[in-house]
């Protein structure tokens, strides 16, 4: 869903809500350039009373060449900023 919403004179706000799978954003992130991977995120969670737990979890990262993969790299990371990016353009 796409809406548009006169906000002041000449001012619009453009609110877009979509649900896509898995396959249209890897498609996207590599027409971009990026290399799509399976990744094990390991990460720290200071959260608990009892000290740190380590957690595990298999993710995608988009990479460019010379890129490694790291939770900055993180699929969804990455296809947020592509956006943004692309969302620029229009301003």
């Amino acid at each position: 869903m796409i809406r548009i919403i006169p906000e002041q004179d000449k001012i619009y706000r453009m609110e877009i809500k979509m649900h896509m799978p898995h396959d249209s954003i890897f498609a996207f992130l590599q027409k971009r350039g990026y290399e799509v991977k399976p990744w094990l995120y390991i990460f720290e969670d200071t959260s608990f009373p009892n000290g740190t737990t380590l957690h595990e979890q298999w993710t995608f990262t988009a990479t460019r060449t010379g890129e490694e993969q790291s939770s900055k790299t993180l699929f969804l990371i990455v296809f947020e900023n592509e956006l943004k990016e692309l969302l620029r353009e229009i301003k």
